[in-house]
């Protein structure tokens, strides 16, 4: 796994930043190896791990025995405000555990003609890129979650997702959650994110009534990652209800989205109280 474009292995460079000379390897040599043991039976000169992947910020290959790692751990980064956790001037914080203080909740807006952009556009390489989305947080319909500045360093590696208990005013709803390393400059680096739609919360195998008003708890999953999150940095978590064109704006309807051609405004709400523990789960290597 490497720092790359949907062009694997192309450069070194992607977007803004650059991920040093020794992002870019031997691909055509690893896959001969590969094909040389796996299909003619020829054991290589070096044993290679099961798992070679290329953790930022740090800007090293890591050679691991699995993955995730096995001496990886899940850590959770509560989610809390004083109810104004709205774009990235508002008062979103990550912290340690659950909060009973602040209003407990936040709202926001969904509007369907004007929805959240993802940044990179349609195209073969949606997937999108270390791409600085401090502009994007400055909407009003983006809630915006940030912790202290990191004092030691802190390895991500492997799955990372969002436990959000939400509810709607419409007949449905996406949840998107982004992960950001905010670097001391205000660069927003987009990590890796992923979307829920409320009506197919339990699997896209089914719809399931989406009651106005009603609290779900819903799981985001947003791929997976190999960060060096750096002391001076922040971490940071996006939650809005679009990332257009990466996915198709949800009209709110509970319709055919594919048919329609007018949607409702959602007002949607995110509680993070004791008994509703909205929270960010990382997967981190313990400290060694």
């Amino acid at each position: 796994m490497g720092p790359w474009g949907h062009q694997v292995n192309a450069g070194r460079e992607f977007g803004e930043l650059d991920f040093g000379h020794g992002s870019v390897i031997d691909l055509e040599a690893a896959m001969n190896s590969f094909l040389d043991e796996m299909v003619r039976g020829r054991a290589p000169a070096e044993t290679t791990a099961p798992a070679r992947v290329f953790l930022m910020g740090a800007n090293e290959w890591l050679d691991l025995p699995a993955w995730p790692p096995p001496d990886s751990i899940e850590q959770a980064w509560y989610l809390d405000s004083g109810g104004r956790a709205n774009s990235r001037f508002g008062d979103g914080r990550l912290i340690d555990e659950p909060t009973a203080t602040g209003s407990l909740r936040d709202e926001w807006l969904h509007d369907p003609d004007r929805p959240v952009p993802f940044i990179t556009p349609a195209s073969s390489a949606q997937l999108g890129g270390p791409d600085d989305y401090a502009g994007v947080e400055t909407r009003g319909d983006v809630l915006v979650y940030t912790s202290e500045e990191l004092t030691q360093p802190l390895d991500v590696l492997g799955p990372v997702r969002l436990v959000a208990f939400v509810a709607t005013s419409a007949a449905d709803t996406d949840i998107t959650a982004k992960l950001v390393d905010v670097h001391p400059s205000g660069f927003a680096q987009r990590l890796c994110d992923g979307l829920v739609r409320l009506r197919y919360r339990g699997g896209h195998e089914r719809m399931m009534a989406v009651e106005p008003g009603t609290v779900y708890e819903v799981e985001v999953v947003m791929w997976d990652t190999a960060q060096r999150f750096l002391p001076g940095h922040r971490i940071r978590l996006e939650v809005a209800s679009a990332a257009h064109p990466k996915f198709a704006a949800n009209l709110g309807t509970g319709g055919d989205d594919a048919q329609a051609t007018e949607g409702v405004l959602a007002r949607n709400v995110l509680h993070h109280d004791p008994e509703r523990p909205s929270r960010l789960v990382l997967t981190v290597l313990r400290a060694r």
